[in-house]
């Protein structure tokens, strides 16, 4: 049917490197001024701040394919099969609705009345192809109903309650990596102060 399209924040991005130079800066800054071991005090500090700003602003994304629908926010990525999709709204955020429980996407904010308004003037006619697209909430709810549509019309969800009646539902994995790296590098950082 289509290529996967993946909904990030390009602001997240950029957030996410200037901590990141940021924090190499200051890094650099109290090597050359106070030395190697107070360098090496402040390391986790600054790995924890780059890691959360990353955790919070870049790592967060929707994808949309022919497949599922895949969340992946702070702490956890939900994976939902198209038979376990049951529709979207646009709250805060993008709230994706399931068999299970609903599913806010961190990664796809409502834009603020401005910035829907900009949108508006410079308006791009047709649907968004695959690849990376900068999310908000209203895009990424247009490119999940715009597909469902699609697969429906080509008869790929047919026996879509058959799949649910069969135990096909969301996925969540939890980021355990990331979680465990915030709780040691919090630690860390809080001993060696």
């Amino acid at each position: 049917m289509g290529g996967t399209q993946e909904f990030t924040s390009t602001y997240g991005r950029w957030l996410t490197g200037a901590a990141a130079a940021a924090a190499v800066i200051a890094l650099v800054s109290v090597l050359v001024i106070d030395g190697v071991a107070e360098a090496l005090q402040l390391v986790p500090l600054l790995a924890l701040i780059v890691l959360l700003v990353w955790a919070l602003f870049w790592n967060p994304a929707v994808e949309v394919s022919d497949g599922e629908v895949v969340v992946r926010n702070v702490t956890a990525t939900v994976r939902i099969p198209w038979p376990a999709y049951r529709g979207v709204t646009v709250k805060y955020s993008l709230v994706v609705h399931t068999t299970g429980s609903d599913v806010t996407a961190w990664a796809a904010p409502r834009s603020s009345g401005t910035a829907q308004r900009l949108r508006r003037r410079r308006a791009v006619t047709g649907p968004l192809g695959p690849g990376r697209h900068n999310a908000n909430a209203d895009r990424v709810a247009d490119a999940i109903v715009e597909r469902q549509a699609a697969l429906k019309d080509a008869g790929y969800l047919k026996d879509a309650q058959r799949a649910v009646a069969a135990g096909i539902g969301p996925q969540r994995r939890w980021h355990w990596l990331t979680i465990t790296g915030v709780v040691v590098l919090a630690a860390a950082s809080f001993a060696l102060i």
